[in-house]
């Protein structure tokens, strides 16, 4: 009796967990999904940087800007982030700061705009300050 009653359960569990698509609920209100997946590759010239679990995925970089001039970052996370350049110089003036990335949405910046040098950026969670590098220096 127990079988049955297991095989019918998991068979239930399988199909749930298989289902995929948007909810009836959000098709009714044209709601966009919370998290978009893509495998679509970026332009040519772009380098994509997920924001995922908190982290930046790839978290440090060395690009040549003859062949990758644009970091596209996007926010596969289920938070909101800002992306700031760490300050440079005596005036300490950022570099780049995005927008306020909501889950979903994307952020590019040209680096071709930049003296070639070693680009330090973050984003915050809370009082925790996540890190990323993009090193554009010639190689040498």
């Amino acid at each position: 009796m127990l079988r049955p009653l297991a095989l019918a359960l998991t068979g239930l569990l399988v199909a749930s967990a298989c289902a995929s698509g948007p909810s009836a609920e959000a098709i009714a209100q044209d709601r966009r999904p919370a998290t978009t997946t893509t495998t679509e590759p970026p332009p040519e010239g772009v380098f994509r940087v997920r924001i995922s679990n908190a982290s930046f995925r790839p978290a440090n970089l060395t690009i040549d800007l003859d062949e990758i001039q644009t970091i596209r970052w996007v926010n596969e996370d289920d938070r909101e982030y800002t992306i700031i350049s760490r300050q440079r110089g005596d005036d300490g003036e950022r570099l780049f700061e995005s927008p306020l990335l909501g889950p979903g949405d994307e952020w590019e910046f040209d680096f071709t705009t930049l003296e070639p040098a070693v680009h330090r950026y973050f984003m915050t969670l809370g009082a925790q300050t996540i890190p990323g590098l993009v090193d554009t220096r010639p190689a040498q």
